[in-house]
């Protein structure tokens, strides 16, 4: 006798992800495809034509997100993690998330950033600043339009924390355990409808897993979420917090 429940369930995990990626390709393929027979079609004007070829961008951004996330994802989950040698500033690295979103959903305007000085991680900066647009976007689709989102980075007693904070829908408790799943979302159909490729906080999960963190959700409906982790501090934090300290006995 052998027990095959680890092989079932591998398999059920397969079976289910190529459904799901099937499923999100679908939507985008079927309109391009409408698209594109009115487009051959010779019975249409070339101006109604050249109209319908900018309507292709969406539909294409959207597989091509997709695709570039099921790649990222992937390399995470199948490599060994990096030599984490780089000094990083967190704070640099959410403004440069926050700019690299550019309008979306007026990222600018909304995002407020608040930090204590320069506080250093060792880490990936590419792999950081994934995990600071997953957050930060994701914060921004689940709250109205012209709710701010507060990301934070403060120096604790003994690490970095990074907390993103919205003041949108908010999740239920039962749903919590289930959010860094590929795919899955609270609700499929209002999801859907604010973008995003139901990878962001999967890869979000194996960024922190690579860094020695995990990701915390704290939630309450109707009154919004904060996604939260926790950085050992690199040698150049400890340094300066150290020196900070020691500044006053220096003047006595």
């Amino acid at each position: 006798m052998r027990d095959i429940t680890t092989l079932n369930r591998l398999l059920t995990v397969r079976q289910n992800f190529v459904a799901n990626v099937s499923h999100e390709l679908r939507t985008p393929l079927a309109v391009i495809q409408g698209y594109m027979e009115t487009i051959t079609s010779e019975e249409e004007d070339s101006e109604m034509r050249l109209a319908l070829t900018s309507r292709l961008v969406n539909p294409l951004s959207r597989m091509q997100s997709l695709v570039n996330d099921l790649l990222l994802l992937t390399r995470l989950e199948s490599t060994e993690s990096e030599d984490h040698a780089s000094q990083v500033e967190l704070a640099s690295v959410v403004r440069n998330a926050v700019a690299g979103l550019g309008d979306l959903n007026d990222a600018r305007q909304r995002v407020q950033i608040s930090s204590e000085g320069d506080v250093h991680i060792t880490g990936s900066v590419s792999e950081l600043h994934s995990l600071c647009v997953n957050l930060i976007s994701n914060a921004l689709r689940y709250s109205s339009e012209g709710q701010p989102v507060e990301v934070s980075v403060q120096r604790t007693e003994d690490s970095v924390r990074l907390a993103v904070r919205d003041y949108g829908v908010g999740i239920a408790p039962e749903h919590l355990e289930r959010l860094t799943e590929r795919f899955y979302r609270v609700d499929m159909a209002d999801s859907r409808t604010l973008g995003g490729t139901g990878l962001g906080l999967a890869i979000v999960k194996h960024v922190l897993r690579r860094h020695n963190s995990a990701l915390q959700i704290e939630s309450e409906l109707g009154q919004g979420s904060v996604f939260s982790c926790e950085f050992a501090p690199s040698e150049a934090s400890t340094s300066e917090s150290a020196a900070s300290a020691a500044a006053p006995s220096e003047k006595l």
